[in-house]
């Protein structure tokens, strides 16, 4: 069970370890605004937040199944015999060092679509207060100036 228990953490690292790498491609891809890879790159991070999504239940089956008592990784492999301890401290580094490094590159990635954002929100009033457009709340143009008079009336 230990095996298992230390391939599952193996593999959950490994998985992170390639989030880490796509939310680098997803960085470069903000930053040439690049939108087709960026909606490529989004739908392959959603395949990482569903593999990761189960990952308390896991803990807490191998928890049981082992017979521990700790509600953290790092509680469960201070319970495990000395043996297994060793090998289950170096994969918890490194699934730490790995989660880390995806927080890290998520909130540059964050504060790049913010700052994106924010231009492109700016650049659309510039180019409003430049054509003189204004736009009601549905979203319609019918308080353009310069538009002819409605020849009928609307109402019956």
């Amino acid at each position: 069970m230990y095996d298992k228990f230390h391939g599952y953490l193996t593999e959950l690292e490994g998985n992170f370890a390639k989030l880490s790498q796509l939310l680098h491609n997803k960085l470069s891809a903000l930053e040439r605004f690049d939108i087709d890879r960026l909606d490529a790159i989004i739908k392959e991070e959603q395949v990482f937040v569903l593999l990761s999504k189960s990952f308390d239940a896991n803990v807490a089956s191998y928890r049981q199944k082992l017979g521990l008592k700790g509600q953290q990784l790092s509680d469960i492999i201070t319970e495990l015999p000395v043996e297994e301890q060793g090998r289950f401290q170096s994969i918890f580094k490194q699934l730490k060092a790995s989660l880390n490094e995806v927080k890290t590159l998520n909130l540059k990635c964050q504060d790049l679509i913010e700052e994106r954002l924010y231009s492109l929100d700016k650049a659309i009033k510039e180019l409003d207060r430049s054509t003189g457009a204004s736009y009601g709340k549905q979203g319609d143009d019918s308080k353009r100036p310069g538009d002819p008079p409605h020849l009928f009336s609307k109402s019956v």
